[in-house]
C-alpha cells in the first residue's frame, strides 16, 4: 500500500513539473498586468463610452463604481475628474467640489491635480466668492506647472480682481495671462485687458506709469493701455502712459507711433462736443440705399440738435464706395478722428467688425447680412434679422390665425434655405407642425411641380348636390370640365420666403391648382409695392412681418413720416426709417451726462431696456443684436394694412 502511493506521488509530481514547462512565461523586465488591473480598465471604458455618448447619470454611476471598487488604480483621479465634471454640470455644485476637492488631496501626484484645482478656482468664482479666488490662486498657481494651466489661473485672478474693483491689479493679472496663454485663448484674454485698462482712474494710471519691471513686460503694458485710452478720447490719461513708455523705451520698435499717436491726441474734438462717425455706400453699386439712408440719419441729427442745443452731436459722413477696403479705411479714418461711435456700415460690415472691436469703437451696423454681430461687444446691429422676422411671423400665425400645420414652399437657394430652416423650427418649437418643405429653383417660371406635392395634404370634397339645376348648366359645366368637388387641405398656411417679383408669379399658380382658403405667409420682402402690381388678386390677405409701415397710426412713426415729408417732400421707407433710428439712438446715448468715452457708449448700449422708434421699441441683446417689436402687415386692396 505504502509502494503505491510512493508511485502515484512521484508521477503526481512529474505531471505537475511537465505542465509548468508548457506554460509561456513573462518577458524579462516587463512586470504581468494583475487582473484587477484589466477587470478596472474595462469598467472605467465602459463609464467613458456612455459619457462620449452624454449618457451622463450612466456614466456617472459607473465611475462612482469604479472609484468605490478601484481607489488605488492609476485612472481613480480621472474618474473623479469625470464626476465633478459631471456634477457641475448638472448644478450639483456642493458634489461637484466635493470631487475635486478629494481628487487634489488624496492625488497629490495625479496629473489632473491641477486641473481640479483650476476648476475649484472657477467655481468660487462664479459663485461670487471673489476674495476666495484672489487668496487661493497663489497656492493654485504653485500646484499648477504646465504655462496654459498658469495663464488660466492668472486669468481667474484678474476676473476676480476686476469684480472687486481692484482694477489695476486685475490689469497686471491679465498681462500675466497674456504671456503665458496660448494664440487660441488669447483672443480671450485680451478683451479682458481692455476692459479693465478703461475703467482705470487717474491714480490707477499714475500708479502704473511708474510701476518698477519685475515679471511683467512693461513695454507692452504700458504702450498698450496708453493706445487704448487715447483711442477713448482719454487723452490726460494716455499720454502719462505713452510718455512713461517714451522715457523707458527710447529705442523701442513702437517708439514712433507712441510719439505720432500724443501728437493726433492734441488736434482729437473737444469731448464736449458729441462726434458720431457714419459710413455709408454714397457712390457705387449701393449708392441709391446709401443716399436714402444718409436723409434718415440727416433728419434724426437735425431734430435731435433742435431739441438738444446744450449738447449738439455732429456728424462725420465717409463714403464707403460700396466697396470693403474702402469701409475698412474709412473706419479707421474715423477713429483717428475721434469720434465717440459710428452709424453703420450697411455694406460689407464683415470687413469692419473685428477692427472695431480691436479699437474699441462702437458700431451700429444697419445690414441684415450673417456673421456681423457676436464679434464682441463693441459691435451691435439695428436691422430686421430673419430670426426675428420668422418669430413675429410664427407667433401671429399660430395665436391669432389658428394654423397648427404648415407647408414650405422656398427657393433653392441661401435666402429661401435659411428662412426655411428658421421658419421649421420656429413653427415645431411653438408645438405646430410642418408637414412638408419642399425647394424650387431661383430661376423657375413653372411651379406646377413643386405645387403638386403639396396637393398630397388634401381631401376632396363634394360640392352641394346640382340636381335642381337646368340640365343645360350641367352640359355646359362639363364642356368647361368644372369639377364636382374642392379641395380641404391638412395644412392652413403656406410660406413662401421669396422675393415679391417671384412670389407674384407663384401665388396665382397655387390659385389654379386649387390650393385655396389658407393663409399666404412671406417675409418683409413682401411690404413691396410689386406684390400687389404681379398678383394683386391672389395675394389678397397675405401676411408679412416688417419694421416700418409709413401708414401706422403710431405715434412715434407719425411724427417720424411728418418731419420727414416736410423735409424732403417725399415718403420715407424702411431703409430711411431704420437710419433715423440707429442716428437716434446713438445721438440719445453721446448726450447723456455720464457719457464721456468710446466705453461709456458701449455700456449704455448694453444696459439701456429699450429704445421706441419709427421701426418699433428696439433693444440690444448680449450679443449686439438687435431685438424688435416687429409689425405684422396683411395686403388689403392695393394697401398694406397693420394689424393689432
Amino acid at each position: 500500500m505504502n509502494n503505491r502511493l510512493c508511485r502515484y506521488f512521484w508521477v503526481s509530481m512529474m505531471v505537475a513539473v511537465l505542465c509548468s514547462a508548457c506554460v509561456s512565461r513573462p518577458k524579462p523586465g516587463l512586470a504581468p498586468i494583475p487582473k484587477t488591473r484589466a477587470v478596472a480598465d474595462q469598467l472605467f471604458q465602459q463609464a467613458e463610452q456612455k459619457y462620449q455618448a452624454s449618457a451622463f447619470p450612466e456614466a456617472l454611476v459607473l465611475y462612482s463604481d469604479y472609484l468605490t471598487r478601484y481607489p488605488g488604480e492609476p485612472l481613480a483621479a480621472a474618474a473623479l475628474m469625470r464626476i465633478g465634471g459631471i456634477h457641475a454640470q448638472q448644478g450639483n455644485v456642493a458634489q461637484a467640489r466635493r470631487a475635486y476637492s478629494q481628487l487634489v488631496s488624496d492625488y497629490p501626484s495625479s496629473p489632473q491635480r491641477p486641473e481640479a484645482v483650476l476648476e475649484l478656482l472657477s467655481m468660487l468664482l462664479r459663485e461670487g466668492k471673489y476674495s476666495d479666488v484672489v487668496s487661493q490662486s497663489a497656492e493654485a498657481l504653485r500646484i499648477v506647472g504646465a504655462t496654459p494651466q498658469q495663464a488660466r489661473a492668472f486669468t481667474l485672478a484678474g476676473d476676480a480682481h476686476a469684480a472687486l474693483g481692484a482694477h489695476l491689479k486685475a490689469v497686471e493679472a491679465y498681462v500675466r495671462a497674456l504671456r503665458l496663454a496660448a494664440p487660441s485663448e488669447q483672443d480671450l484674454i485680451v478683451p479682458k485687458l481692455r476692459a479693465a485698462i478703461l475703467r482705470l482712474n487717474v491714480q490707477d494710471v499714475t500708479t502704473l506709469a511708474g510701476r518698477p519691471e519685475d515679471d511683467i513686460p512693461m513695454d507692452y503694458l504700458l504702450f498698450q493701455a496708453g493706445m487704448v485710452m487715447g483711442r477713448e478720447g482719454r487723452g490726460a490719461e494716455a499720454a502719462i502712459l505713452l510718455r512713461s513708455f517714451l522715457e523707458r523705451y527710447p529705442e523701442h520698435e513702437h517708439t514712433g507711433r507712441a510719439q505720432k499717436a500724443i501728437g493726433e491726441m492734441d488736434k482729437a474734438p473737444h469731448p464736449g462736443h458729441r462726434v458720431l462717425g457714419c459710413l455709408l455706400p454714397l457712390s457705387g453699386s449701393y449708392q441709391a440705399i446709401g443716399q436714402r439712408a444718409l436723409r434718415g440719419i440727416e433728419l434724426a441729427v437735425s431734430l435731435h440738435n433742435s431739441a438738444n442745443a446744450e449738447t449738439p452731436v455732429q456728424v462725420i459722413i465717409k463714403d464707403t464706395a460700396s466697396e470693403a477696403e474702402a469701409t475698412l479705411l474709412a473706419l479707421r479714418e474715423l477713429a483717428h478722428e475721434g469720434v465717440s461711435a459710428v452709424i453703420g456700415p450697411m455694406v460689407h460690415a464683415e470687413a469692419v467688425v473685428h477692427e472695431a472691436q480691436a479699437i474699441g469703437m462702437p458700431i451700429i451696423a444697419i445690414t441684415q447680412k450673417e456673421g456681423v454681430t457676436g464679434v464682441g461687444d463693441h459691435v451691435f446691429r439695428n436691422f430686421i434679422t430673419p430670426s426675428a422676422q420668422v418669430r413675429s411671423l410664427v407667433a401671429y400665425a399660430m395665436t391669432r390665425l389658428g394654423a397648427g400645420q404648415a407647408v414650405i414652399l422656398y427657393p433653392d437657394e441661401t435666402y429661401g434655405r435659411t428662412f426655411m430652416g428658421l421658419f421649421r423650427d420656429e413653427f415645431q418649437a411653438r408645438g405646430g407642425e410642418v408637414l412638408s418643405a419642399v425647394a424650387y429653383s431661383p430661376s423657375a417660371t413653372d411651379f406646377s411641380a413643386p405645387i403638386k406635392k403639396l396637393l398630397r395634404f388634401s381631401q376632396k370634397i363634394p360640392k352641394e348636390s346640382r340636381s335642381d339645376r337646368d340640365p343645360r348648366t350641367a352640359i355646359r359645366r362639363n364642356r368647361i370640365e368644372e369639377k364636382d368637388y374642392d379641395l380641404a387641405f391638412d395644412f392652413q398656411a403656406v410660406f413662401i420666403p421669396d422675393e415679391p417679383g417671384k412670389a407674384g408669379m407663384l401665388v396665382p399658380q397655387l390659385a389654379y391648382h386649387d390650393v385655396k382658403g389658407v393663409y399666404l405667409l412671406g417675409t418683409n420682402l413682401w411690404h413691396s409695392e410689386a406684390l400687389i402690381q404681379h398678383a394683386g388678386p391672389y395675394v389678397q390677405g397675405a401676411i408679412m412681418p416688417d419694421a416700418f409701415l409709413a401708414d401706422s397710426a403710431e405715434p412715434t412713426v407719425g411724427r417720424f413720416v411728418s418731419a420727414f415729408e416736410q423735409t424732403y417732400q417725399g415718403k420715407p421707407g424702411s431703409i430711411e426709417a431704420m437710419a433715423y433710428d440707429t442716428a437716434k439712438i446713438l445721438s440719445d446715448v453721446v448726450s447723456r451726462p455720464g457719457v464721456r468715452f468710446r466705453s461709456d457708449v458701449t455700456v449704455a448700449l448694453h444696459a439701456s431696456e429699450g429704445f421706441p422708434g419709427a421701426t418699433g421699441f428696439t433693444r440690444f441683446l448680449p450679443n449686439g443684436d438687435c431685438d424688435k417689436e416687429l409689425r405684422i402687415l396683411e395686403v388689403r386692396g392695393k394697401r398694406f394694412v397693420e394689424l393689432k
